[in-house]
């Protein structure tokens, strides 16, 4: 009796652990490839967290970048755009359809067969920028676009939103 207690205890635990591992977190996880100081870092963190569920940020290096693809993280990339051509192919990222643009995309697809253009990542200017309330000045152009396994592309579509704007 006692070692059958203890076994199911045992299977409970395990089952309960990896469900935990496995789940992913509620809003999306943003990744930003940056060489801006540190503090300026933080705060841009912490306004992405407060409607994302998780933001990370590492130095622009496109090993890096590979990497994050690969291992199949993130919701959404910001990244410099110099860094994005390293990676740039519209077969690994979502159409950017939900997102009303005031400017036209220089990241576009023609569809061979319609001669549709499709919109597969964004052009984020330098200059002044404003995120969930907080203000911060971009020194170079950026990239932002959703790789193809996101599964929460409304709120990356959102946070990408905030970050076009002209201010």
């Amino acid at each position: 009796m006692k070692r059958s207690l203890c076994a199911a205890v045992c299977v409970i635990v395990s089952l309960l652990f990896l469900a935990s591992c496995s789940s992913r977190p509620d809003g999306i996880h943003v990744i930003l490839f940056s060489d801006m100081q540190a503090g300026v870092q933080d705060n841009i963190k912490e306004a992405a967290e407060k409607k994302a569920g998780r933001a990370e940020i590492f130095p622009a290096l496109p090993e890096k970048l590979l990497t994050e693809i690969t291992a199949r993280e993130g919701d959404v990339f910001i990244v410099p755009e110099d860094l994005f051509a390293a990676y740039d192919d519209p077969e690994n990222f979502q159409p950017l359809d939900g997102l009303s643009l005031k400017h036209s995309s220089p990241y576009t697809a023609v569809n061979q067969k319609t001669g549709e253009k499709t919109v597969y990542a964004v052009l984020i200017e330098k200059g002044e920028k404003q995120l969930n309330g907080y203000s911060f000045r971009l020194n170079r152009n950026m990239a932002a676009f959703i790789p193809v396994y996101s599964e929460k592309t409304e709120e990356a579509l959102q946070l990408i939103s905030q970050l076009t704007e002209v201010r």
